[in-house]
């Protein structure tokens, strides 16, 4: 059935197609073509070379051409003619212009009358008034006119002979040139020069204007953004609210400081009025995920600072130990120490690793696998420092015998401070009048503290200014010092306020007795012994572990401070001090013995036996020989074992501390001994790097004491380069770790940042957090720049940050 159309046969349809094909034929010839619309120009190839510029800027003349002209010329060759226009300034702007100031200036010969002149190079530079020489980078020497010429002057239409026809008076050169250049027509073409090389006054200058504006905006809002991210960083604070938007009472720390801010900062009040609540899809970067952007970007640098000062110094130790955070997810703290640049040790927090376990090979895996992560070489640990758990000291399957296995320079040295610790912990539980003792002091914290009503009754009973009862069984066993100093202090106090609570019949009858069984323990002599004997042992201690929990403390102070405290231990080993206790104790209670108030039981004689000979001991003997005598015994043996430890590690380097008391003889003999052991670090000649540094030494007119003096002296004089080894030497004792308190130090920055109202966060998050708040040395140091530029990497389709591609 026909659709009403009229059908073509082929050859028709062919016919057509072909006719309308020459028709557009015929319509594109009469079209001009787009060379028409344009004035051609052979310039671009005559300036491409830079050399035939250069020859083009000497050799021509000035050819009257205006400076705002742009001058188009066919077929121009070099030699004849160089046309100054928009063009030719663009390319020379660009490129550095070549002064020719190293060219054979003996060419440049002209004679004057009887006299030959050349062209010196000290034309090119200006001597100013203090001595110093300044390179004048607008003057260029034309080989081919053999003349000077002024560039700014040459381009922008100047009038002397330096911007025509070039200068060749080679007699008075320097005085026309000291004249040109503080001309005013030279100034002015100076500035039109410098404008034009920083791209003002080109075609595109507005819209570099409003580019180079939207970057300045939106930098100095991401400059308050960091700003206010490092403070809150720094100090563990909380970000978020439970509302992000600006005017609401919840919305956070982190919009509160912008807010606050912005009431005497009048860009970031304008700024959070046009962008601070515009919902989803408007950039403000104002939000919580700009700022957890933020965090890790300031993460990532401090952690790649301190990656690269370790790298940097080579030899580092690690220090391990693991806490239970708020949500019961076992953290592992990871620090490494290190000595930095300028010779002084430090300490650096990594991150905490989670849910490791306590089993050896897990924390070996861990371990081993954050230094290659990083890449750090395991075979440049020099110490590893861990509390004394089985698992971590072990010497056949513990962490320290693993990581020993990989690098037997990898020394495990126990904490200082702890092994301090066990050590009073051995002597307190040694003698039942000890064990009574601290059992006696804690039960006092804990009944009064019990009850606001006690403890007011405690307050009211002592004298103004003197401590209440402190608790006993602290992490530090040295912090018992302040329990025991407080109780020493307000013995009167502390018993009469026992009293009047035994006495109180609005007490329940248990705390009445309770009391009353406290106040007798106080009543015994041995008690108030006890408590001045112990507040003297305690004070040394404590001031010991203190000193031991410094970065800054080297193995040479740890073996010093441990044998101080043996030396004290065996002065007061004797009834001379002994005797000073017990009058100290008679101030406090009349000496009454609680042995010598029971009644002595006597042993069933046999029968040749007499009484003639047999001891009977009284209170006050008791209680020197089988308490005061037995405590300082065991201290002594505790603090020998585990100092011990020490020597032995310490004994390699402990030349190195004395080397102007030691013989240059015994110098060389324990240096090969070192050098031996260590000999893919430190070279044979060694042991004369340290008979050298000991004659510096004895030279200098001051003495440097300690390890630490000696590598900040070293390095700080730039010594490493005349004593390369014994620098080596010095850092690799300094970069042993002798205590576990750093990372000890991060677990109360763990309980700021993770709390029970961000129990919930984990993982890079906490780290990052983490870090932030423990290393704020380096974060306050932080470029915002650098930061702003790898946030804008990261967003660069978003808003104009930075130039850099």
């Amino acid at each position: 059935m026909s659709d009403g159309r009229l059908r073509l046969s082929g050859y028709k349809y062919k016919k057509n197609a072909e006719e309308k094909k020459n028709q557009l034929n015929n319509l594109v010839q009469k079209i001009p073509k787009i060379d028409s619309f344009f004035k051609p120009t052979n310039i671009l190839n005559e300036v491409e070379n830079y050399e035939t510029t250069q020859k083009m800027l000497a050799s021509c003349s000035n050819s009257g051409t205006s400076t705002t002209d742009i001058t188009y010329i066919q077929n121009v060759k070099s030699s004849e003619k160089w046309v100054i226009n928009d063009l030719t300034i663009d390319r020379l702007l660009i490129k550095e212009i070549k002064q020719n100031i190293d060219y054979d200036l003996l060419s440049t010969k002209l004679e004057f009358g009887n006299k030959t002149r050349y062209l010196k190079k000290s034309v090119f530079y200006r001597k100013l008034l203090n001595g110093e020489q300044q390179l004048r980078k607008f003057l260029i020497y034309s080989r081919s006119k053999n003349a000077l010429f002024c560039i700014p002057c040459r381009m922008f239409g100047g009038s002397t002979k330096l911007a025509t026809e070039g200068l060749m008076d080679w007699r008075n050169v320097i005085k026309i040139v000291k004249q040109h250049e503080v001309s005013k027509e030279y100034t002015n073409c100076q500035i039109v020069f410098l404008r034009r090389r920083n791209n003002i006054g080109r075609i595109d200058s507005d819209l570099c204007i409003q580019i180079n504006n939207e970057i300045d905006y939106w930098k100095n809002v991401l400059k308050r953004v960091i700003a206010v991210i490092k403070k809150l960083g720094s100090r563990g604070l909380p970000f978020r609210g439970s509302v992000e938007k600006f005017g609401s009472q919840n919305n956070g720390n982190f919009m509160m400081c912008l807010e606050l801010i912005s009431e005497f900062d009048p860009f970031l009040s304008n700024h959070i009025v046009q962008h601070g609540n515009p919902g989803s899809g408007h950039t403000s970067y104002l939000s919580s995920t700009t700022c957890d952007e933020i965090i890790t970007l300031m993460t990532t640098q401090v952690t790649n600072v301190i990656i690269k000062e370790i790298k940097s110094a080579k030899y580092f130790s690690i220090v391990i130990d693991s806490t239970p955070d708020i949500s019961h997810t076992d953290q592992l703290a990871y620090v490494i120490r290190y000595v930095r640049d300028d010779g002084f040790p430090v300490e650096r927090f990594m991150c905490f690793l989670p849910n490791i376990g306590h089993k050896s090979e897990t924390l070996e895996t861990a371990v081993l696998s954050f230094l290659t992560k990083h890449d750090i070489d395991i075979n440049n640990c020099r110490s590893q420092s861990y509390d004394n758990a089985a698992n971590m000291s072990g010497i056949y399957s513990g962490l320290q015998a693993r990581i020993v296995k990989k690098n037997p320079y990898a020394y495990y040295v126990p904490c200082a401070a702890h092994s301090l610790n066990l050590v009073g912990t051995c002597v307190a539980e040694c003698v039942k009048e000890g064990l009574s003792f601290f059992n006696t002091i804690q039960h006092l914290y804990s009944f009064f503290s019990a009850s606001t009503r006690r403890w007011d009754i405690l307050k009211s009973s002592l004298t103004l200014g003197k401590k209440v009862v402190k608790r006993a069984d602290g992490t530090r066993w040295s912090a018992r010092h302040e329990a025991c100093d407080s109780l020493y202090q307000n013995y009167d106090g502390v018993i009469r306020s026992l009293s009047l609570s035994e006495e109180d019949n609005f007490e329940k009858a248990t705390t009445r007795c309770e009391a009353a069984g406290l106040r007798h323990q106080l009543d015994r002599f041995e008690t108030v012994f006890m408590t001045v004997f112990w507040n003297a042992i305690l004070e040394r201690f404590n001031n010991t572990s203190k000193e031991l929990q410094k970065i800054n403390t080297d193995l040479g102070k740890v073996v010093k401070l441990y044998k101080s405290l043996i030396n004290f231990i065996t002065s007061i080993r004797n009834d001379t001090f002994f005797n000073e206790y017990v009058t100290l104790a008679k101030k406090i209670k009349i000496e009454e013995y609680e042995f010598d108030k029971v009644r002595t039981k006597k042993r069933k004689l046999q029968a040749d036996e007499t009484r003639e000979n047999e001891v009977n001991m009284t209170g006050s003997d008791k209680l020197r020989i089988e308490t005061y005598f037995t405590i300082l015994d065991r201290v002594k043996s505790e603090l020998e074992k585990r100092c011990a430890a020490y020597i032995n590690t310490f004994d390699k380097y402990d030349f190195l501390t004395n080397l102007i008391l030691l013989s240059p003889e015994e110098i060389t003999q324990k240096a090969n001994k070192l050098q031996e052991f260590y000999n893919d670090d430190l070279e044979k000649s060694f042991a004369c790097e340290c008979v050298h540094f000991r004659a510096y030494l004895q030279s200098l007119n001051k003495n440097i004491d300690g390890v630490i003096e000696l590598s900040i002296h070293v390095r700080g004089n730039n010594l490493d380069t005349v004593f390369p080894n014994v620098d080596i030497a010095l850092r690799m004792l300094l970069c042993m770790a002798i205590t576990n308190c750093s990372a000890e130090r991060s677990f109360s920055t763990l309980k700021r940042v993770k709390n029970y109202l961000r129990a919930s966060m984990e993982g890079n998050k906490l780290n990052s957090l983490s870090l932030l708040a423990i290393e704020t040395e380096l974060v306050n140091k932080m470029d915002f720049d650098a930061i702003i530029d790898d946030f804008a990497t990261q967003k660069s389709r978003r808003k104009a940050m930075s130039t850099r591609h």
